[in-house]
């Protein structure tokens, strides 16, 4: 049998997302601009109309990544 290779699907799995989420606070559409890694954030995410602080490790449940 030959070696089984898996075509980088570690790489894709460590992949980080910008994405643009509507604020929890003043529900501004895409006011969040948030780094997102298998659903969490990483880093703070801060709302350009507010100024609310998404936190780091913010899961984002129901999001299709």
């Amino acid at each position: 049998m030959g070696k089984i290779e898996f075509a980088g699907c570690q790489y894709v799995r460590n992949q980080t997302q910008i994405v643009e989420l509507e604020c929890p606070n003043c529900h501004e559409p895409d006011g969040v601009e948030a780094f997102v890694k298998e659903q969490t954030t990483v880093g703070d995410s801060v709302c350009a109309a507010c100024g609310y602080v998404l936190p780091e490790g913010t899961v984002l449940y129901g999001r299709d990544q």
